[in-house]
């Protein structure tokens, strides 16, 4: 052992290494860490040579000798297998304690090897002396300094590394936002803006000087064109708890409009507290924001004014309603009280064709009301049950002369999964069905209109049903179709058009249909047809209720029937009709093709048609009469067919008026093959309403309150006319007057009077009287459901709309007629 070496003070060197400036500010790598300090320490130690060792990977060992020109060497990791974390000290061989660094230096006479387990470096040096070497405790404390302050250097540099790459971060995403950033330390020593916020300031980026800067802030607050409200807020966020603002506006005006939309963040940590400011341009979306809130402020104006300009319009038309429908109501009832006295024929022409024109005005007059009433949001649907097939079949009773008139078929077929009774507002469907066969009708001169009604889909007891009226007429053309929904428009609108109109009537259909949410569309060929369908969504009742056939009765089951029409539609109609009752149904197209198949066949009934080509109704039965004895019932359009005691009438075991109602068609066909007496069904246009029949000991006290001269002549008439008197009075308070002076069982009373209004009247009767009053039927030209509802509202028993046909009156005085005596 060299003794120089024994007297070496091994804790100076210590220190000397410790102390040696060999770590820099920034961040170093491991290996330049390593060289720096392995060749110091092999220095300081007195070392022969160096290795650094260091694992490469999971499979790898690499060997490298600083300061010297040895090439990276690579060993098994096996190598290192026995090495722990303390550092070993050995004064023999490695080879000897089972490490097997390199085989170059094994004839080392002392060796020491330091383990490192660190992030950068996972490895060891070896220190190897050619001849002996003393490793007492004061060199073993040297070796251990050395380590720790290797592993600090590495440590730090890491923490070098760690800041480098946050400030990178820091610096990238500040800079990348499209905010102006500021921020200031509490300190007043640091501050720091990016680059957005030096072009806003007028200064360069990055850490700026705290004095220099708040004078910059100062200065863009007091140039604001609300620097006083800046500072009050100031004022108020320093005070508050969190020290938090956002969406604070600073504006300018000067030299340009420019608004910034200022946030303020107090940010701190355990050591360092300061504020971020972020400043963000949003001069755009202020003037926008501005320019919205005077574009609201005026379209709340203006919609005040369309709400009072719509409501005095609703006003006006329910006012117009009233002074138009209360001369109607004189036309229409003088005209039906004329048309039951003694005229001539000329006389009686005269009366019809008042009583059309006045209906046709009638008609154009609620078109009016009901879109009014949908474009003012007034229109309220009801729900209540009905049975569809009803709703067309009254639509077909009210359009039967129409179509009469002009030789057209009028069918329908329901098809069988179809929910028979649904539940909806029935008058709303029943106006769309009207209003899109009278257009059928009108557009149609010969063939005939089918409605159709079938289920798209269903889910539970809700139903999408879809409505069809086809018709056989002049059809649309394609560049006219946008007009068809078109408020007061018409496909021909010319001067010289053929077809009249408001064009109202689509135009409400389509608005209704899609008030019960449903839709609309049109398929239409010139000169062959047009198809209106509809689809609107209904719930069932609970007790689903369809149009399948009831069970098949033993007096139609198996029975066989021929039917004779020229129509392909109505044959096909009536043949399903059959089947769904049990019967075998075979079709013919004419008389002759009809007499071909008795030929061949034997049937229990034949139904035969009365308007064919060639042979018609009454010729084909002679010659089925002439052979047979079969019965035969005869399809007619109303008011067509003969009369039942002419010798062509009594050909015939019954007689049916189109269209068709497949009920009463049922009924007959079972009456007609059971041989029961025929029950003979009134003509549905010609038949009037019964009359009120009183017996002259009956005695019905009435009272008509009426301010209009002519409405007085027409309710008194009307009583006359079924034997009654009535008494009149002009306003509400003759009608409290005249109630002190005597009994009434009955009061008619008009709404709109002078002095006192019916419902005013109402109420004092109801107040004097209670459940001794009188029953009072109101009587209004409102056509509006709110008046109907203010008139029952008020305590009134019953509603008459003006104008009112004498088949409602009478109904509404026989309802009420019994109750009140």
């Amino acid at each position: 052992m060299d003794e120089n070496r024994a007297a070496i003070n091994w804790a100076k060197r210590a220190l000397k290494f410790i102390s040696q400036e060999l770590q820099s500010e920034t961040y170093e790598g491991w290996s330049t860490i390593m060289k720096k300090n392995t060749i110091l320490l092999k220095s300081l130690a007195e070392a022969d040579r160096l290795l650094i060792v260091k694992k490469e990977d999971e499979v790898t060992l690499s060997v490298v000798v600083p300061g010297e020109s040895v090439k990276k060497k690579y060993i098994d990791p096996e190598a290192l297998k026995n090495v722990n974390d303390q550092a070993i000290f050995s004064d023999m061989p490695f080879l000897e304690l089972d490490i097997n660094l390199t085989a170059q230096f094994k004839n080392a006479a002392a060796a020491v090897l330091i383990p490192f387990h660190e992030i950068d470096f996972q490895g060891c040096l070896v220190l190897e002396w050619d001849s002996q070497f003393d490793f007492n405790d004061d060199f073993k404390e040297f070796i251990q300094a050395c380590l720790l302050k290797i592993k600090e250097t590495l440590k730090l540099s890491r923490t070098y590394y760690a800041l480098e790459e946050l400030k990178v971060r820091f610096n990238s995403i500040l800079q990348s936002v499209p905010q102006n950033i500021v921020f200031i330390d509490d300190s007043g020593k640091n501050s720091w803006i990016n680059d957005k916020a030096a072009k806003l300031f007028g200064i360069p980026g990055g850490n700026v000087s705290p004095a220099v800067l708040a004078g910059l802030m100062q200065k863009l607050r007091a140039t604001a064109d609300n620097h006083e409200e800046i500072s009050k807020k100031g004022q108020a966020l320093f005070q508050s708890k969190d020290k938090h603002i956002s969406d604070w506006h600073w504006i300018y005006s000067n030299p340009e409009t420019r608004v910034l939309n200022v946030c303020s963040t107090p940010t701190i940590s355990e050591h360092v507290s300061g504020r971020l400011w972020m400043f963000e341009d949003v001069t755009a979306k202020y003037l926008i924001d501005q320019h919205l809130k005077e574009l609201n402020a005026e379209l709340e104006e203006k919609t005040k004014l369309a709400e009072s300009q719509n409501m005095a319009k609703s006003e006006f038309l329910a006012n117009m309603s009233h002074e138009i429908r209360t001369p109607m109501n004189g036309v229409m009832g003088m005209t039906s009280l004329l048309d039951n006295t003694k005229l001539t024929e000329e006389q009686h022409d005269y009366v019809e064709s008042i009583r059309i024109s006045a209906d046709s005005l009638l008609e154009i007059i609620n078109e009016i009301l009901d879109f009014s009433k949908i474009e003012s949001g007034k229109l309220e649907l009801e729900e209540h049950p009905f049975l569809l097939y009803k709703v067309i079949e009254e639509t077909y009773d009210l359009m039967a002369l129409k179509a009469q008139q002009k030789k057209l078929e009028l069918l329908y077929l329901i098809d069988t999964d179809v929910p028979l009774e649904i539940i909806g507002d029935m008058t709303r469907i029943r106006q769309i069905i009207v209003n899109l066969v009278g257009n059928a009708i009108k557009f149609t001169e010969e063939g005939e209109i089918l409605i159709r009604i079938k289920m798209n889909k269903r889910i539970d007891s809700l139903y999408e049903l879809e409505f069809s009226v086809k018709d056989t007429g002049i059809g649309i053309p394609a560049d006219k179709m946008h007009k068809l929904f078109t408020s007061f428009s018409q496909v021909d609108s010319s001067t010289t058009r053929k077809y009249g109109g408001t064009g109202l009537g689509l135009a409400i259909s389509s608005r209704l249909v899609q008030k019960m949410n449903g839709h609309i569309r049109v398929e239409s060929e010139e000169h062959v047809g047009t198809t209106f369908i509809f689809t609107i969504p209904v719930n069932a009742n609970e007790v689903l209720k369809t149009l399948k056939p009831t069970p098949v009765q033993k007096d139609l089951n198996g029975k066989r029937a021929l039917i004779i029409d020229d129509n392909h539609t109505n044959l096909y109609i009536l043949k399903t009709h059959c089947a769904l009752w049990g019967m075998h149904a075979d079709i013919a197209k004419s008389g002759n093709e009809g007499l071909d198949c008795l030929a061949q066949n034997t049937y229990d009934v034949v139904v035969v048609d009365l308007l064919m080509p060639g042979m018609n109704g009454i010729d084909t039965a002679h010659e089925i009469r002439k052979k047979y004895t079969i019965p035969l019932v005869l399809f007619s359009s109303a008011g067509q067919f003969p009369g039942r005691n002419t010798s062509d009438g009594q050909l015939f075991a019954a007689i049916l008026d189109k269209p068709i109602k497949p009920n009463y068609f049922h009924k007959v066909l079972k009456e007609v093959l059971s041989n029961a007496p025929e029950e003979k069904k009134a003509d549905p246009v010609h038949a009037k309403t019964d009359t009120v029949t009183t017996h002259e000991t009956e005695k019905v006290a009435i009272l008509v309150a009426e301010d209009n001269l002519i409405n007085q002549k027409i309710m008194v008439n009307a009583f006359k006319n079924i034997g009654l008197n009535c008494d009149v009075v002009s306003n509400g308070l003759e009608v409290l007057a005249s109630l002190e002076r005597q009994h009434y069982d009955l009061i008619y009373m008009d709404v709109q009077m002078p002095e006192m209004d019916g419902y005013e009247a109402t109420r004092s009767v109801i107040k004097k009287y209670g459940d001794k009053r009188p029953v009072i039927i109101a009587m209004t030209a409102g056509a509006y459901e709110k008046d109907k509802q203010d008139c029952l509202n008020a305590g009134m028993d019953d509603y008459l709309s003006k104008p009112f046909d004498f088949d409602t009156f009478y109904a509404k005085f026989n309802k009420w007629k019994a109750k009140a005596i």
